[in-house]
């Protein structure tokens, strides 16, 4: 097994062991809500602008086999209850980072 095969496996064993479940389109997807890469990638790439209000991550594998695909900027996804914007999508390493913006409908940041 190459050194990256031996790092995607741990990944995604680390990614079990973080993930929690929510609410996509009432599917329930296990995903790693990360508010301060969201806070962070808004200050980098966006000059301080707000661009979402959730940042999640979730295996591809999971968004495929569940949801039937990986979504695409502009869909609508229900969230936990709330419909929003799907703002942007990257890929890296199996991993799908998805920003949603809630169009108004407000989240705290604990129970998203």
């Amino acid at each position: 097994m190459d050194l990256n095969r031996i790092f995607l496996n741990d990944l995604h064993i680390f990614f079990d062991e973080i993930s929690e479940d929510v609410q996509i389109n009432y599917i329930g997807v296990n995903v790693v809500l990360d508010h301060d890469k969201l806070q962070d990638r808004s200050k980098k790439e966006y000059d301080g602008i707000s661009v979402g209000d959730i940042l999640y991550f979730t295996k591809k594998e999971e968004l495929l086999n569940k949801l039937g695909g990986i979504p695409n900027s502009g869909d609508i996804q229900n969230f936990n209850g709330r419909t929003c914007t799907v703002f942007n999508v990257r890929e890296d390493n199996g991993l799908i980072e998805v920003i949603l913006n809630s169009n108004g409908n407000k989240f705290e940041n604990s129970g998203w």
